[in-house]
């Protein structure tokens, strides 16, 4: 019906449904979002997400140290052939003998750190931004789904102010409907004043009734951004000219997501193109070992036992360099792909910045135009009102004709019409204003 929101409203569901507090303001509306709108909760869960592999990420600087045990019980040594001249016996012979003893322990303790392995250095920072840039990436969803908010809020005012309006129209062109019928019926009224009156009535009864039609539409549109249940109770407590008198006279804006987003991404694609070129350079690892082993014939691992019951330890530490020397040129055209990368988001950064400030520059001109051109609005409707009365009152004492008083019926309802349009075109403005000064 009109033009620049689509007329969404919010009221107040059955009595059987689960109470719910009142949204106040808009501000309410979002604040519930925050918590229960499904696009926002799966956001936050994958900067949380972030959180634990930048951790993970740091983690591989640390020294990685790991520890084995085992217990071995050899149910059947394996014979081995010997020549009997090793034992003292005639050569060229052989002995069967069986090595080693039944039981067998070991444990060992392994220690490993990177001593040079920037690629880890830098992998770490990817997580440090990823989760910067995943911040930044909420604040996006929470603006999208603020809009959407904000459009079906507004809307649910404007079209209870339109229904406020249209149902006094329709009772006023009910009335002259009627009394137009019974002049047409007394021979001093004609047919075309008949059919404009009964016009005028019933297309002003249509608006009302598409109105009515609208609600029960927007109210399930409405739960669903909020995460509701089809038998929630949703109700708004506010009124259009609360909303219209919100403070947006003090130009403070918020951080822009999307500038912020742009300016994480040459961040990390960044860091990217260094962890590429990472890969041409060597690591080097210290690893320390230490095992022990201990045999003996009985079960006993605790307690004075036969056989051999000492330990018996071996130990080491090493350096360990890797060099990579080639990759069939992979490393190179990769590192060439990741700076094309980086020119890119950057490139895209400052496109987005520039673009942010317009942005911002024309939500300060729009929200005044339609500022203005709403006091006019509500100027013009409210002449178009007293006209209407005045030639009202000239009719009842015959000074003015039927086609007057049907002409100045007209052209009140459109006046009210481009008052309900200039009221939208504000609203979205409005919000778009309010967004703006929000801090994400």
């Amino acid at each position: 019906m009109y033009r620049s929101i689509i007329f969404i409203s919010i009221f107040t569901i059955a009595a059987s449904a689960q109470a719910q507090t009142p949204f106040r303001n808009l501000e309410d509306v979002w604040k519930y979002a925050d918590e229960h709108n499904i696009t926002i909760k799966t956001v936050k869960y994958e900067y949380e997400k972030s959180k634990y592999a930048k951790y993970q990420a740091y983690c591989t600087l640390l020294p990685q140290v790991n520890t084995t045990g085992s217990y071995t019980d050899n149910l059947s040594l394996q014979t081995t052939l010997v020549p009997s001249s090793l034992t003292g016996g005639t050569s060229g012979g052989y002995k069967t003998l069986q090595f080693g003893q039944q039981f067998v322990y070991a444990g060992g303790l392994n220690a490993q750190m990177n001593v040079l392995n920037l690629q880890n250095c830098f992998n770490a920072k990817l997580a440090m931004q990823t989760e910067a840039m995943n911040k930044d990436s909420l604040a996006g969803a929470k603006k999208t789904v603020y809009q959407a908010l904000a459009n079906q809020f507004y809307s649910y005012l404007l079209l209870r102010e339109a229904m406020r309006l249209t149902e006094a129209s329709m009772l006023s062109a009910d009335s002259t409907f009627q009394s137009v019928k019974e002049k047409f019926n007394a021979g001093t009224a004609n047919k075309a004043n008949l059919d404009v009156a009964e016009l005028n009535f019933k297309q002003l009864s249509q608006n009302f009734s598409n109105a009515g039609y609208q609600v029960k539409i927007s109210v399930n549109n409405l739960k669903s951004l909020l995460g509701m249940a089809e038998k929630d109770t949703l109700e708004i407590d506010a009124s259009l000219s609360q909303s219209i008198n919100a403070d947006v006279n003090v130009q403070t804006w918020g951080e822009d997501p999307s500038v912020n987003l742009a300016y994480w991404r040459t961040k990390l694609t960044k860091t990217q193109y260094n962890v590429a070129n990472m890969a041409f350079l060597p690591t080097i690892n210290i690893v320390y070992n230490y095992n022990t082993t201990r045999s003996d014939k009985t079960f006993e691992p605790f307690t004075g036992m036969e056989g051999t019951a000492a330990f018996f330890p071996s130990k080491f530490w090493a350096l360990q360099a890797s060099f990579p020397l080639f990759n069939s040129g992979n490393r190179v055209f990769q590192s060439k792909k990741q700076w094309l990368n980086y020119k890119e988001s950057v490139e895209q950064f400052e496109s987005i910045k520039k673009t942010s400030a317009l942005a911002d520059a024309n939500i300060i001109l729009n929200f005044n135009k339609t500022r203005e051109a709403l006091n006019l609005g509500k100027e013009m409707l409210a002449l178009s009102t007293d006209n209407y009365s005045h030639v009202c009152n000239r009719y009842n004492e015959g000074l003015a004709s039927l086609d007057d008083k049907l002409t100045a019926f007209r052209d009140f309802i459109n006046a009210q019409n481009q008052y309900l349009n200039n009221m939208s075109d504000y609203l979205v403005q409005l919000y778009q204003y309010k967004i703006r000064q929000y801090k994400f």
